[in-house]
């Protein structure tokens, strides 16, 4: 019999883990929700979440949940017992979107990808518990071996993973991260500042920071320094107690954030490592440029329309500041923003993924 080779292939049944799609406002809940939302618009995927815990109302999309007994130990489900429920939806390939995948996936036949966004507890145990370390390590080398596909969003995280677990390479595709583009905000005639987006740890360096801008002779602008509270903000309040050029600002909302951005001058960003950098990308979205590290991936999300230092160094860190300071100069790099930022098109981007599916079902 003769196929009717009009009759289109049914779309591809991709299932995600949405827990921080549905929990998590900022990070891996941003992502996810990029991802999620932006593939919707693909008519030739058919998409299933699912989350240990049911949200109260739903979308353009099936959600599935921790059923049964299974109920009363939601985390046990997400970690194992989702399995027989990606089974009977006939899932055609699982994404774990934050560097974990179900155990016993590999033995499902289902196809599966997992986005693996940093190796930072790998590198920097000293600011995880013991346990967490751990189990940290025992999901990522599980993810890593059983995965079809890993993604991965910088060259950074790909070098580590082979690193650490001596990955195959031949698995790994590096797709850069995006952001959403932001609402319009009227710049406000505030006085202007140099603003840092960063939550308050270790990592982050703010220390750094702060003594690099202190050292600066006659700085023109206040610095502001805005993210989610950290066990270093304490430490950092103390700092500049009687340093009124600088402010701290804990939790701020996502609107606060755009604001922030709208109303400064330029961005500072020191962070000691990172698998990406999403606040250079914000920051470029608000047509400001960045002084930020010369390490790990944060080169490969400034390209040339940035100033680098050391981040170790808060002499060099503050000669960039001092740069930046400079309007001719500032004005140089500001007209790289928009071609660097053409990089991380979310068109393009999602395109990749959906590749991705197609490839691993087709094999």
């Amino acid at each position: 019999m003769k196929t009717d080779k009009s009759i289109p292939s049914p779309p591809i049944c991709v299932g995600f883990d949405a827990k921080r799609y549905f929990n998590n406002p900022t990070g891996l809940g941003n992502y996810a929700r990029w991802l999620v939302n932006g593939l919707l618009a693909n008519n030739q995927l058919s998409i299933k979440l699912f989350t240990p815990k049911l949200p109260i109302s739903t979308s353009n999309y099936e959600i599935i949940g921790a059923t049964g007994l299974w109920k009363s130990f939601k985390g046990l489900w997400r970690i194992r017992g989702i399995n027989a429920d990606l089974i009977r939806s006939k899932i055609d390939v699982y994404h774990g979107l934050s560097n974990e995948l179900p155990f016993g996936i590999h033995k499902t036949g289902i196809k599966t990808v997992v986005t693996i966004h940093d190796c930072i507890n790998l590198r920097f145990p000293e600011n995880y518990k013991l346990l967490d370390r751990l189990i940290y390590k025992h999901k990522l080398r599980y993810a890593q071996n059983v995965a079809d596909t890993i993604v991965v969003p910088s060259k950074q995280t790909k070098e580590d993973l082979i690193h650490y677990f001596k990955t195959s390479e031949s698995k790994i595709k590096v797709i850069p991260l995006s952001v959403p583009s932001v609402p319009h905000f009227k710049k406000e005639t505030k006085k202007p500042y140099i603003l840092c987006i960063s939550s308050f740890d270790k990592r982050k360096n703010l220390g750094n920071l702060v003594k690099a801008y202190q050292n600066i002779d006659s700085i023109p602008y206040p610095l502001v320094i805005a993210g989610k509270m950290g066990h270093q903000f304490d430490t950092l309040k103390k700092s500049i107690d009687k340093t009124d050029s600088i402010k701290l600002i804990s939790n701020p909302s996502t609107e606060q954030i755009h604001s922030l951005y709208n109303n400064a001058v330029f961005c500072v960003y020191p962070s000691l490592f990172e698998g990406f950098g999403i606040p250079i990308l914000e920051a470029f979205l608000h047509g400001k440029t960045v002084a930020t590290s010369n390490l790990s991936s944060l080169p490969e999300v400034g390209g040339d329309a940035v100033i680098y230092f050391n981040p170790n160094d808060p002499n060099d860190m503050k000669q960039a500041i001092t740069r930046l300071i400079d309007d001719k100069y500032r004005f140089t790099l500001e007209q790289q923003v928009s071609n660097q930022l053409a990089k991380f098109d979310s068109k393009l981007l999602l395109a990749q993924y959906y590749n991705v599916y197609v490839n691993l079902v087709k094999h």
